[in-house]
């Protein structure tokens, strides 16, 4: 076992003094710049280039006087958070006699008891495996059964969940309690940070960096909505591509303060808004869920100190559709309206995904804040790939999600007889992955709002040239980013995942043109066709959202003798409103083509969508495909 003794001796010195949470006020203030130890940078990338990946947790130790994160219970330092991660990694170890590489699925709050677990299962050298309570308990036997779960942990707030699935399954099951929390909370360095010596730092809890660089981190499972979901697996060296290339392209830093709602489960909240910011040694402000007018009161700082207020927010579309609505009630009067926009002044950053954004949101949001959102495309299996510009935002394009991020290339491609054919290529040229402490800034000011970036403008490769430069198909993406394989399945010879050339096929039809490409949706379930044409069901949603009576919709395409497919609008409408088929045809017209325009409608009082904000069509086609007229055999 690797994990020592002397590595805990060694941060409890720099933990010695203990102290009272309200002691912490004074932390992260940004006059404060502890001393950086050049030694351990150097090391670290050191290990970096040799093909090693530094754990979010071990990149800590840059940084340990700062606060990463607040929640509802307390204030944690990144020492904090060290400290009782390394005792529930001894835990860990204990459990499972020593052996590394299993798979641990854990259940906690979104809080710091899930940094502390997640931390705690990579410092014992195994695979993190995020649950959570929102999903059934048939589906969370299914996570812990597919996933070959060697142990569960759990905080006593889900015990009663957990428990009777891993009895019945046979899985040992470790419950934490608050006192790792607070743990956390009661300690921190000196500010002094004397430094100890390199080599009592690199004999620090877990496994050395090289031989994270080969390792599996967490396992992610997908939402399902075409298929049984499957467990995406994600290396150490995936995560650290993915946030050296965040950090490039969104100018991460230490000065940020992210407010965090999302779900942990998901990729989304697990990588841009947890796990990138702590890497950068930003603070994070965990709520427990997402409530809109905690979200609103959070976002105007009200009763939080200058260094606490809120400068990065992530989101999905269907959490800005409630943060404007409830704008609209709460702030109504034309000097509320200034006070807002005055307040979110010091916001950097609004970005969206995991679903797409309707023109008319982004419209909303950009007279609400001043900022416009910065939309972006991505999923398990890829992490973030596609991406808006942070700089300059006026260059970020609504119903469209970008360029490549650094390391990404795309490709759009049809289908063939004898395969997939390549349209064009657009690449990314790579991220430095090495830890800059100047640019997350830790040495010296640093300069978010600047006009440079080293994110470099992508090469574009023409393969079969197109008349109006228009290019449509699906999409496939390759990158050090990009995951290998599926947690538990089989590797097949003629598996539909990779071309024969390694690039993973999407599962999504997208449009490039004009140097962005455009998600019009996935290829078996949103490209409807229809009189020979080819619809996008997302566009014709967009459009659909720009009536004034509604609130939100869902486009699918129904089996039809005469024209193969028609488009079928489910919608639901906002309060005290009525609408026709015949109105949403006239209004939607001015948009879209005819053969786009629905041909039947149904109203319904509310939209199934999953945990992150996501239409669930399979769902929609279950509750309401008798009464669109669905036929056997028609399209799922």
């Amino acid at each position: 076992m690797e994990v020592t003794v002397r590595s805990l001796r060694l941060f409890n010195r720099l933990l010695r003094r203990p102290i009272g949470v309200a002691t912490l006020k004074n932390v992260n203030s940004p006059a404060v710049k502890e001393e950086v130890n050049t030694e351990l940078l150097n090391s670290f990338n050191q290990d970096i280039k040799a093909g090693g990946a530094v754990p979010v947790f071990r990149r800590a130790l840059l940084f340990p006087t700062r606060v990463a994160l607040q929640d509802d219970f307390g204030i944690y330092t990144y020492a904090g958070l060290y400290q009782a991660a390394a005792t529930l990694s001894n835990e860990i170890a204990t459990q499972l006699v020593g052996e590394t590489e299993r798979t641990i699925c854990y259940m906690c709050s979104n809080d710091a008891s899930h940094v502390i677990v997640q931390w705690a299962i990579w410092m014992s050298g195994n695979i993190a495996v995020p649950l959570t309570p929102l999903h059934p308990p048939d589906m969370l036997k299914y996570f812990l059964t597919d996933s070959c779960a060697d142990l569960a942990i759990c905080t006593q707030d889900y015990e009663k969940t957990l428990q009777p699935l891993t009895l019945e399954t046979s899985i040992p099951l470790l419950i934490t309690g608050k006192d790792k929390e607070i743990t956390a909370q009661l300690y921190q360095p000196d500010t002094s940070f004397l430094k100890p010596k390199l080599d009592d730092l690199l004999a620090d809890v877990g496994r050395t960096n090289l031989w994270y660089g080969d390792a599996e981190a967490l396992i992610i499972y997908t939402s399902g909505t075409t298929s049984k979901p499957k467990g995406v697996v994600w290396t150490h060296n995936m995560l650290q591509a993915q946030i050296s290339s965040l950090h490039t392209a969104w100018q991460y830093s230490c000065n940020d303060v992210v407010l965090h709602t999302l779900p942990l489960h998901h990729i989304h909240g697990q990588l841009n808004s947890m796990n990138a910011s702590l890497a950068a040694g930003a603070r994070i402000r965990m709520l427990p869920s997402f409530a809109s007018h905690v979200v609103w009161a959070r976002l105007l700082g009200m009763g939080e100190r200058e260094e606490a207020k809120p400068t990065v927010f992530h989101g999905v579309p269907a959490m800005y559709a409630r943060l404007a609505a409830d704008h609209l009630r709460m702030f109504a009067d034309e000097r509320s309206t200034q006070y807002v926009r005055t307040a979110l002044a010091r916001m950097r950053l609004f970005a969206a995904g995991s679903a797409p954004l309707p023109d008319s949101l982004f419209r909303k949001w950009e007279q609400i804040s001043g900022m416009r959102l910065l939309e972006r495309y991505g999923m398990s299996e890829v992490g973030m790939a596609l991406s808006n510009p942070y700089r300059p935002t006026a260059a970020r394009t609504p119903a469209h999600v970008g360029g490549p991020l650094p390391g990404v290339a795309a490709r759009i491609a049809t289908p063939t007889d004898g395969g997939l054919a390549a349209l064009v290529t657009v690449e990314c040229s790579g991220p430095d992955t090495c830890i800059s402490l100047e640019k997350l800034g830790l040495t010296k000011e640093h300069q978010s709002n600047s006009e440079q970036s080293e994110w470099q403008p992508p090469k574009v490769t023409v393969h079969q040239l197109s008349e109006d430069g228009t290019y449509q198909g699906e999409l496939l993406l390759k990158g050090p980013g990009v995951f290998t394989t599926y947690w538990n399945r089989t590797p097949k010879l003629d598996s539909t995942d990779f071309t024969d050339d390694e690039w993973f096929r999407t599962g999504d039809t997208a449009l490039y043109a004009d140097g962005k490409f455009r998600i019009l949706g996935r290829t078996s379930i949103d490209i409807i066709k229809t009189s020979g044409y080819k619809v996008s069901a997302l566009q014709v949603e967009s459009a659909i959202l720009e009536h004034s009576s509604v609130a939100d919709a869902a486009v699918l395409g129904v089996e039809d003798e005469d024209y193969g497919e028609i488009v079928a609008a489910v919608v639901v409408l906002k309060e005290n409103t009525q609408i026709t088929l015949k109105e949403l045809k006239d209004e939607t017209g001015k948009k879209l083509a005819p053969y786009q325009l629905p041909r039947t409608l149904l109203i319904i009082k509310q939209m199934p969508r999953n945990a992150m904000g996501k239409l669930d069509k399979k769902e929609i086609r279950k509750l309401y495909g008798k009464d669109l007229g669905l036929k056997k055999g028609s399209k799922k």
